[in-house]
């Protein structure tokens, strides 16, 4: 019974740990779009000193809300995390608060690279951030953003971390499918009705003809992917053909069994143990 006590406590403290990462909200800007995010300070934060820095980007549709937990993990190995809403990214529903500016028909993949490198240059530019100790993690269209984003950074990125990265989008985009969407690849719409958001031609268009595999190869340090092998969305061939693809031994893979495009608390325990040895060089 005592030992069991213990372990509800060490949760319990652990959890209240968590909680206690001090956060404050930032904006930048991209094209005259403003930018909403979130930064989180490790609970030993002091303003004279300089710290890692990884940006997280959410998914498709997604608020930078969405990747708190993920934030508040990171403060707790001691970096300065940030996260951020992509302009015109994210669903209908979403708080217009934590929105950043900009139409979901104006989103493509290539205006949600130029959002990052955005937050990318504000992080840059705050000098309680070691440039060169930068980590870029992208969960799902925000890990495919985060790939090619360090594609065109080289060796400003330390390293680049990719969850469930939707390397489909191009093969969605041959079958008519993004999003969800089902349209006429031949008459594709002006406006592709994907349920919580609408997306325009342009993205369609901009993606269609291209080779992610070949976009992402262009980063040359260290890669971690995470893919679930139950997911229905990007299947898991992408993630293998993904490291085929990088330089031999720059991309870890790791595929985690009974994970779809999403993950439950101790999936997300798994990871984030995973993402701590990758960051320590394990």
């Amino acid at each position: 019974m005592d030992s069991g006590g213990l372990v509800l406590h060490q949760i319990s403290q652990e959890e209240r740990n968590r909680m206690s990462i001090r956060r404050q909200l930032f904006t930048c800007k991209r094209d005259g779009l403003l930018i909403r995010g979130a930064q989180y300070f490790p609970a030993d934060f002091e303003e004279e000193k300089s710290y890692p820095a990884v940006i997280i980007s959410h998914g498709f549709t997604g608020i930078y809300t969405d990747v708190d937990d993920f934030c508040r993990d990171f403060a707790q190995m001691g970096y300065v995390a940030f996260c951020f809403s992509f302009c015109g990214g994210s669903r209908f529903d979403a708080d217009d608060s934590v929105k950043s500016e900009g139409k979901t028909t104006d989103m493509t993949i290539g205006t949600e690279v130029a959002d990052l490198l955005a937050v990318k240059e504000y992080v840059q530019s705050l000098p309680i951030t070691d440039n060169n100790n930068l980590v870029l993690l992208g969960f799902s269209q925000g890990g495919f953003v985060s790939g090619l984003a360090a594609a065109k950074c080289g060796n400003e990125i330390g390293k680049l971390i990719m969850v469930f990265p939707a390397l489909c989008i191009p093969d969605h985009a041959r079958r008519g499918c993004l999003g969800g969407a089902s349209y006429d690849v031949q008459r594709v719409p002006e406006i592709i009705d994907c349920g919580n958001i609408t997306l325009g031609k342009k993205f369609h268009d901009t993606v269609v003809g291209m080779d992610p595999y070949l976009e992402l190869s262009a980063y040359k340090g260290p890669v971690l992917i995470l893919q679930g092998m139950d997911d229905k969305i990007v299947d898991y061939s992408y993630a293998i053909r993904a490291q085929a693809n990088y330089e031999k031994g720059q991309c870890h893979l790791q595929l985690i069994q009974q994970m779809g495009h999403g993950y439950d608390k101790q999936q997300q325990k798994s990871m984030v143990e995973a993402i701590r040895q990758f960051l320590a060089g394990v």
